[in-house]
């Protein structure tokens, strides 16, 4: 399956997960936007709509940070693209009230809240930390709810970027065949995994533990 990989703010350096994703996986490509620097939501929408209208098969969106927001706002504004899109891997999304039609908000501007959906169509993973100084774990928890995605929590992860020490993530590479459409739903509730070893195996339905342990 492609892979759409879908950067926040600055465009994911060399050295981050996402530009490591890209380089191993045979088939994914990055959404490229026209500022990296500047965050304006519509902008960045309307970019990653065009690239999901060029796809000749449903393709799987591994986003990040700011990048979850365009991605999840994206299918709201465009719901004809929902059928373009099998999965969502959503890393670390960024706080959508920090942000505002113009980007980093202001005082007395609106946040971008409204433009996102109140729940996802599609089959979807959001991987938090307890640590991230872009959204607070309470909330993290909130919207995985709010938009009836599996949570998983990494703990003391910071903003799960090139800060934190999150270059080469092969951890990462079960789960983007675990969320897939056709694949297996997660137990409920949050799946806790280790950062450097298998995810704790008592989280994972039977089937879920074979799946991951062929994996690493």
């Amino acid at each position: 399956m492609k892979r759409l990989i879908v950067p926040g703010v600055g465009g994911s350096e060399a050295q981050h997960w996402q530009s490591w994703l890209q380089q191993v996986l045979p088939n994914a490509e990055r959404v490229e936007q026209q500022n990296w620097h500047q965050p304006i939501l519509q902008q960045w929408v309307a970019q990653l709509a065009k690239v999901l209208q060029q796809q000749n098969k449903p393709v799987q969106i591994v986003a990040h940070s700011f990048g979850c927001l365009t991605s999840v706002a994206a299918l709201k504004q465009h719901p004809e693209l929902a059928s373009a899109v099998d999965s969502l891997i959503l890393v670390a999304p960024a706080n959508p009230e920090r942000f505002s039609s113009t980007g980093l908000r202001q005082s007395g501007q609106a946040s971008i809240a409204d433009f996102l959906p109140n729940a996802l169509a599609g089959t979807s993973l959001l991987i938090a930390s307890q640590t991230d100084p872009w959204l607070d774990f309470k909330s993290a928890k909130a919207l995985a709810s709010q938009w009836q995605s599996a949570l998983v929590d990494l703990g003391n992860a910071g903003h799960i970027n090139v800060a934190s020490g999150f270059g080469a993530w092969p951890q990462l590479l079960p789960y983007l065949d675990l969320i897939t459409s056709g694949a297996t739903p997660f137990a409920s509730g949050p799946v806790r995994p280790s950062l450097n070893h298998n995810p704790r195996m008592r989280d994972l339905t039977p089937l879920q533990q074979f799946q991951f342990s062929r994996s690493f």
